[in-house]
């Protein structure tokens, strides 16, 4: 029933092979809090959970959750049943989007800690990152192919190119502004008014905005690997 939801067998085995890395992220990050014999006794609230995140690593579970969501979104695309729909869809995509790629700069926690090899906790971010720019790629590629459809190959291709400038950017605002998805609708106008400072000022920003530059290059090269890879469909 589950692959009945994708219009071909090629997107229902990337969907499991997803799920698979998926399973494989929770296994490691469930096997180092077994090693480190870490006591979930010690958790009474929520408060003690956040305390808890730079040891335990369980924040990447939850940003593999984020992930996901622009993933989902894509594979609900083409089943709307008006292309209206596309807009405001399209647009909390782009939103969550930066999520997914997001995880690559959480390898800047790796350090050693007493009690788990340097090496388990560098290959476990790692296998979060690569599973999460997986997702992020693979929708990208999906809407695009949607596009296409309904805009033509140039049009979605110049589209494609700025989201992925704008997901790389989000990624920054996200990693050194501290702001995340959900803030567009807590505190929209501190959120634009930042980013607006950034690039009215970028030379006062250089030391951190080169992250968009240079991930805006990795995702682009990326992403055209991926197509070349999985071609037309």
């Amino acid at each position: 029933m589950l692959k009945s939801l994708f219009p071909t067998d090629k997107q229902y085995r990337i969907f499991q092979l997803l799920c698979l890395s998926t399973l494989l992220n929770f296994g490691l990050v469930g096997y180092r809090l077994y090693h480190t014999g870490f006591d979930f006794g010690q958790i009474n609230s929520l408060y003690d959970f956040a305390m808890t995140r730079s040891t335990t690593f369980l924040f990447l579970g939850w940003n593999l959750f984020l992930a996901w969501i622009p993933y989902t979104l894509s594979l609900l695309l083409p089943k709307l049943p008006s292309r209206w729909l596309a807009v405001p869809l399209l647009a909390v995509w782009l939103v969550f989007l930066p999520n997914a790629p997001y995880i690559v700069t959480d390898l800047m926690h790796v350090h050693y800690r007493t009690g788990i090899p340097l090496w388990f906790d560098m290959m476990m971010i790692f296998s979060f990152a690569w599973t999460g720019l997986m997702l992020g790629l693979i929708s990208i590629m999906d809407v695009q192919f949607y596009l296409e459809k309904h805009l033509g190959k140039r049009p979605a291709a110049a589209i494609t190119a700025g989201v992925i400038g704008l997901c790389a950017f989000g990624v920054y605002v996200g990693r050194y502004q501290r702001w995340n998805s959900w803030d567009l609708l807590h505190e929209p106008y501190q959120l634009f008014w930042d980013m607006a400072s950034v690039l009215v000022n970028p030379m006062n920003n250089l030391g951190t905005l080169g992250l968009a530059a240079v991930m805006a290059g990795v995702l682009g090269i990326g992403y055209l690997t991926l197509r070349t890879l999985v071609g037309e469909r």
